[in-house]
């Protein structure tokens, strides 16, 4: 499984059921809906499930799918 499945099947349990699909350059926010606290949350699983820490720097950068997904390419 690519990271991007993975992304996918973390925004499907997260979001139990409510993001079914996702394209690289959806936005996670506008795209996907998740509001602010739905991210950060997102980003603190992602963390864990990968044992990594993504640091605050960073966050602002993490808009698309594929940004998540490139950063943890390089990161993981």
């Amino acid at each position: 499984m690519n990271l991007r499945d993975e992304l996918l099947e973390i925004l499907t349990d997260y979001t139990d059921g409510r993001i079914a699909s996702v394209e690289p350059d959806d936005v996670l926010t506008s795209d996907l809906g998740l509001n602010s606290f739905e991210l950060f949350d997102l980003i603190c699983i992602i963390e864990e499930k990968y044992d990594i820490s993504i640091p605050d720097r960073v966050l602002p950068t993490l808009v698309t799918i594929k940004d998540v997904v490139e950063y943890l390419e390089a990161n993981v």
